[in-house]
């Protein structure tokens, strides 16, 4: 329930379609913003549903390689949707190992340090991202900022993440658990679910409740016309339509006539006809 649901794939000879669910609430990121930072219990409502969205990926050998506030959006009710899989990566059955990718990406204040030392790496480093996100809830700014890139990924390699006199003890055992530099000492949600569950800082939530949506979210959008798409800012509503008379060449002569052979996809019809 927490991740966006794609309904159509497709493509003609100038552009790829991906038809996606709306999420009118906009990102978590705006609101993030406006309240400068969030206390405990909005932060543990919010990194509960982001947990369950990673280990609910995990499971299906997916790494998702870019968590951010930017990229956690809430839905109308108020419950967070993760969005943007341009960076996820779905291990195949040649993966015989744990950590398998190899790509230098992400946005390096939420980057664990082993992608950053262009270290093997796997599903450990989506955890540490889940540790940085906290920490940027709790406090308005990740815990390794910077200038430019290199100083943040010099931070992030070298030292200890510093938090203000606010952030309680049981925060703090979290953030202690999930920002190990070493990903081999870095607490393992997935294997460790049930126990990380009972963390006091979880203490105001039940997760099945958050789960079967029977819990009241802390934020409720305000929508007043949906489609004003009023919740998300206007560097994103005032874009213009790309120009369709500008192909974009999405054939491989080398290989087959379509290089996107395959990429076309409908959703069930039971998914399609829930949100009719």
């Amino acid at each position: 329930p927490n991740i966006v649901k794609l309904f159509y794939a497709l493509h003609d000879h100038y552009k790829l379609y991906l038809l996606m669910e709306y999420i009118p609430g906009g990102e978590l990121f705006r609101y993030l913003v406006h309240e400068k930072f969030l206390n405990e219990k909005k932060t543990s409502f919010y990194i509960i549903q982001m947990s369950m969205a990673l280990k609910f990926l995990h499971e299906f050998g997916i790494v998702y390689r870019d968590l951010k506030p930017e990229n956690c959006l809430l839905d109308r009710d108020g419950y967070l949707i993760l969005t943007d899989f341009g960076l996820a990566k779905k291990s195949t059955q040649d993966d015989n190992s744990s950590n398998w990718c190899n790509s230098v990406i992400g946005t390096p204040e939420y980057c664990a340090p082993e992608i950053l030392k262009g270290e093997n790496y796997g599903t450990l480093s989506d955890w540490w991202s889940l540790g940085c996100v906290a920490f940027d809830l709790l406090t308005g700014n990740p815990p390794f900022t910077g200038n430019n890139h290199k100083q943040i990924m010099d931070r992030v390699l070298r030292e200890k993440p510093k938090y203000p006199f606010y952030v309680s003890g049981t925060s703090k055992e979290l953030l202690n658990k999930l920002l190990v530099r070493d990903p081999n000492k870095r607490y393992n949600v997935d294997s460790n679910w049930d126990k990380f569950q009972k963390f006091q800082f979880f203490r105001y939530y039940n997760f099945e409740d958050v789960e079967n949506r029977v819990v009241e979210p802390p934020i409720k959008p305000k929508i007043t016309n949906l489609e004003m798409a009023e919740n998300f800012d206007d560097e994103f509503t005032s874009l213009k339509i790309s120009d369709l008379n500008e192909p974009v060449d999405i054939k491989n002569e080398a290989t087959v006539d379509d290089a996107f052979l395959g990429f076309s996809y409908t959703a069930s019809n039971s998914l399609i006809d829930s949100y009719l």
